[in-house]
């Protein structure tokens, strides 16, 4: 088969988080697909959306759970069935899941497991439960940090060429001198721009271009 041209080849990258309802679990992805090629700052850019829409995909979900759970708590208190008896099959597929979302090996996950002082062999529905919290508190903070990592990978690159070519026009049609205003930021040339300093002044100065049209009809 033969290989896909440049331009068709992509990168992908999901988030993906697990909600706890009782004996159930509602789970949320969000995934960013990029292609190959693709510059930092869309990369930058994307990364940071995907992340934006999973938190507020997580949030609201949270929230109706929340709001479900306050207006049912007397009548319908959401409780693990049967704490005691053996983990469900549902629960240790979950557990499997998550495992395989942390990118674990199964003696990883045991010795997670016995640190935590648990047995996966003779895990109960109530161990079961609250081992799964273990795992998801593990994986939204392996998530938290990749962005963190992603993001500070893509704020040092020096500045791009698409970014570079924004600046100076964007520079002659606000009027602006593009070093001196680099050098009044940043105190760094254009050229010494970093991929994230470059960023700032570019989308400050298209909101000054998108509001610069308004400003002129008003004055």
């Amino acid at each position: 088969m033969p290989a896909k041209p440049q331009s068709e080849r992509s990168v992908t990258r999901t988030y993906r988080t697990a909600i706890k309802l009782g004996d159930d679990f509602i789970t949320i992805e969000e995934t960013i697909t990029l292609p190959i090629d693709a510059d930092d700052q869309t990369v930058q850019q994307a990364v940071d959306l995907g992340w934006r829409i999973f938190r507020s995909q997580r949030e609201a979900v949270e929230q109706q759970i929340a709001h479900i759970r306050e207006q049912h708590a007397a009548a319908t208190a959401i409780t693990v069935r049967d704490p005691d008896a053996p983990a469900s099959e549902r629960q240790r597929n979950f557990i499997a899941s998550l495992q395989q979302a942390l990118g674990w090996s199964g003696e990883k996950l045991a010795a997670f497991a016995h640190e935590h002082g648990y047995d996966l062999v003779a895990l109960t529905k109530g161990q079961a439960s609250a081992f799964i919290d273990e795992l998801r508190r593990v994986q939204e903070e392996q998530q938290r940090l990749a962005v963190a990592e992603e993001r500070a990978r893509y704020a040092n690159q020096p500045v791009s060429d698409k970014q570079r070519n924004a600046i100076q026009s964007l520079a002659r049609e606000l009027a602006l001198d593009a070093e001196a205003e680099a050098q009044r930021r940043f105190n760094v040339t254009v050229d010494q721009l970093t991929n994230e300093q470059a960023a700032i002044l570019i989308n400050d100065w298209q909101a000054r271009q998108r509001t610069g049209p308004t400003n002129k009809r008003s004055g």
